[in-house]
């Protein structure tokens, strides 16, 4: 998994993730997720378009991150679009 965080104006903190979001890799995706929140004044933009996978650990984390910060999901891949539907999540996607 490769994570790329950006600020943009507006306070608005984009955060791209790369491939495997899994039970490895979760916690250094929700440290990413938490640094975007501490940093965004507006909002966290997540971009999963390039997920392969994405583990119930993943999604729990973007849940976590959800609860400190406006948060949104866009765009996503197939596979990590239905982990946020069947976790309930898909409200975040934009």
């Amino acid at each position: 998994m490769k994570v790329r965080t950006a600020v943009l104006d507006g306070g608005v903190v984009t955060v791209a993730v790369t491939g495997e979001v899994d039970l490895r890799t979760a916690p250094a995706f929700a440290d990413a997720l938490a640094e975007a929140g501490r940093l965004a004044t507006e909002r966290v933009e997540v971009d999963l378009s390039a997920v392969d996978f994405l583990a119930v650990s993943g999604a729990a984390a973007l849940a976590r991150a959800a609860e400190e910060a406006v948060l949104r999901v866009h765009p996503a891949s197939h596979a990590s679009l239905v982990v946020l539907r069947a976790a309930g999540l898909d409200h975040l996607i934009v």
